[in-house]
């Protein structure tokens, strides 16, 4: 009886917070933070990485809460793959903007080379900024105007590169 009330002692910490090691989205402004979904995203039939989407305590997508994007990379991918495809969709959902350049700049330093199992994980806590961490050591802030939605609209919107990954991690 001794060993089992040590056992859940010392485990309880864990049974509370299954997430755990998700204390920094937290910190960067995500209450409580659980997972809604978990979506894999490929390309031409081959997996890039999971997309998970977190929200306080689980609740139901919605724009006006704070929210986290977890990617979980599934094979290798130098930085620059990364900041030129996020480059791409930026002007296929905006076209040009005169603030692109900035974003870019940012993201160029913001992110890294990824390797199987390498998460990156974008952090808005609001629409004028986003938390960027690569394996839960943030990297950097964006702040341009209205970053939050549009960093996130990547993977969000209804306009995104595959609808139906997007509902999906919206839990719709």
């Amino acid at each position: 009886m001794r060993k089992l009330f040590l056992f859940l002692v010392l485990c309880f910490p864990l049974l509370a917070n299954p997430v755990g090691a998700k204390s920094y989205i937290e910190s960067a402004g995500v209450k409580n933070p659980r997972a809604i979904s978990d979506v894999p995203f490929t390309w031409l039939g081959l997996k890039l990485y999971d997309a998970s989407l977190y929200t306080p305590s689980g609740a139901a997508f919605s724009w006006q809460n704070p929210m986290a994007i977890e990617l979980t990379y599934a094979r290798k991918l130098p930085r620059a793959k990364l900041v030129n495809a996020t480059r791409d969709e930026l002007k296929r959902l905006e076209g040009s903007r005169a603030d692109h350049p900035a974003i870019l700049a940012d993201l160029n330093r913001c992110l890294r080379d990824v390797t199987r199992g390498d998460r990156f994980t974008a952090v808005a806590r609001n629409a004028a900024s986003v938390d960027l961490f690569f394996n839960g050591a943030k990297t950097c802030k964006l702040t341009q105007a209205s970053i939050g939605k549009r960093f996130l609209n990547i993977w969000l919107s209804e306009n995104s590169r595959s609808i139906a990954a997007s509902r999906k991690l919206k839990g719709l």
